[in-house]
């Protein structure tokens, strides 16, 4: 979510190396406004928020809201809860100054974009956040393409839909994944495809290339097999063109899937094996977590149950540790696409729908579905 991080399980708040401990509730509160930040809710809005299940009074928000006033008063500098008269409540979060990117040494502005391009390489998302929640206190500036994927990679989704200063040739990219990874009607998720597509000359060029790897996975969703294997030639052309490890792997995850879908496992298989060459001279965790899930998947259809629940758990394990939300999520999505396409363990499908419910309720996928259908129903 940008400027903070969060531990869910501890129920703590990070900025700049301070720590702040919540009880629960006051985390989910504090969470809600900041995501909605600068916006006004009532107290009727919160209580439906945070306490939906229970049937608590309008003085349990005021005095949550209290508490987390005097727990947050050590970083008033970066935002205030403030009482909105005859409304409610607002998390204000205030603009940073920085440092002119002129001030800065030349070579610690260049170390800083390597270990920027050295963390997104190797999938260390938990880095790449502490960097760009701390840039003012370090003293630089993240360029504006880092400054836009770090939203995403924090799952700060809405400020994608929200944001009106970024141009939207910059957002269309953003735009089509956020589609892709939260509908699990693979159908609908074409359209929004061949809009993306439509538009394709408009993305910056690294982002044209990752969207016709991006193609193979989009039909494959869909169970359009001829289309998705259509697309491998393109696709190999692009990576054959970039000459990186890492989009290498990015096309083998999605023919490896491709082929899971189509029940071709010796196929799946062999594409996993290719990948091992390059995770073992580059041990990229985003990529190593989607693998281990593929072999779990393999392991279904080899009827080995049990080995299967525990590689596909370890797999998304490893995704969530990696701190990059958008893998989290399409892994998430992954498992049950393949789980109800082959009715293997109906057990574990509950499990991972319970997951992904949680993971909608978070990331608002309605919301972010909806607004991005109105987006392609006018003109970019």
């Amino acid at each position: 979510m940008g400027l903070i991080t969060w531990s869910d399980d501890t129920f703590q708040i990070h900025y700049a190396g301070e720590t702040i401990v919540l009880l629960p509730k006051e985390y989910a509160l504090f969470q809600f406004l900041y995501t909605w930040k600068n916006r006004a809710f009532s107290r009727s809005d919160l209580l439906d928020r945070v306490w939906p299940l229970e049937e608590p009074t309008d003085r349990t928000v005021d005095d949550h809201i209290y508490r987390l006033r005097k727990k947050l008063q050590k970083w008033s500098h970066l935002l205030t809860i403030d009482t909105v008269r005859g409304v409610g409540y607002r998390l204000t979060r205030k603009e940073q100054q920085s440092l002119s990117p002129t001030v800065l040494n030349s070579d610690f502005s260049e170390n800083i974009q390597k270990m920027l391009t050295t963390y997104h390489g190797m999938g260390m998302g938990a880095a790449l956040q502490m960097l760009y929640a701390n840039q003012q206190v370090l003293g630089f500036q993240m360029d504006s393409f880092y400054a836009t994927y770090l939203r995403f990679v924090v799952g700060d989704f809405i400020w994608f839909i929200e944001d009106q200063a970024t141009p939207k040739s910059d957002k269309l990219f953003y735009w089509f994944h956020l589609y892709h990874m939260t509908q699990l009607d693979s159908q609908k998720t074409i359209e929004v495809f061949e809009w993306a597509m439509r538009n394709l000359e408009s993305m910056p060029a690294t982002f044209q290339d990752e969207m016709k790897i991006n193609a193979v996975g989009v039909y494959a969703h869909a169970q359009q097999w001829e289309q998705a294997q259509k697309q491998l030639l393109p696709a190999r052309e692009v990576v054959d063109k970039v000459n990186s490890k890492g989009f290498h792997l990015f096309l083998q995850a999605e023919e490896a899937f491709l082929y899971l879908l189509m029940g071709q496992v010796d196929a799946a298989e062999e594409v996993i094996r290719r990948s091992d060459d390059i995770l073992l001279t580059l041990p990229m965790q985003r990529e190593l977590g989607s693998f281990t899930i593929a072999r779990g998947l393999c392991l279904y259809h080899r009827q080995e149950i049990a080995k299967a629940r525990r590689m596909v758990d370890e797999g998304l394990e490893v995704v969530r540790a990696t701190k990059f939300v958008p893998h989290l999520i399409y892994a998430v999505q992954s498992i049950l696409l393949f789980l109800k396409s082959f009715s293997y363990d109906a057990e574990w499908e509950r499990k991972y729908r319970k997951m992904w419910t949680d993971l909608s309720d978070e990331y608002k996928f309605d919301y972010l579905q909806k607004k991005i259908l109105a987006i392609i129903s006018s003109p970019i």
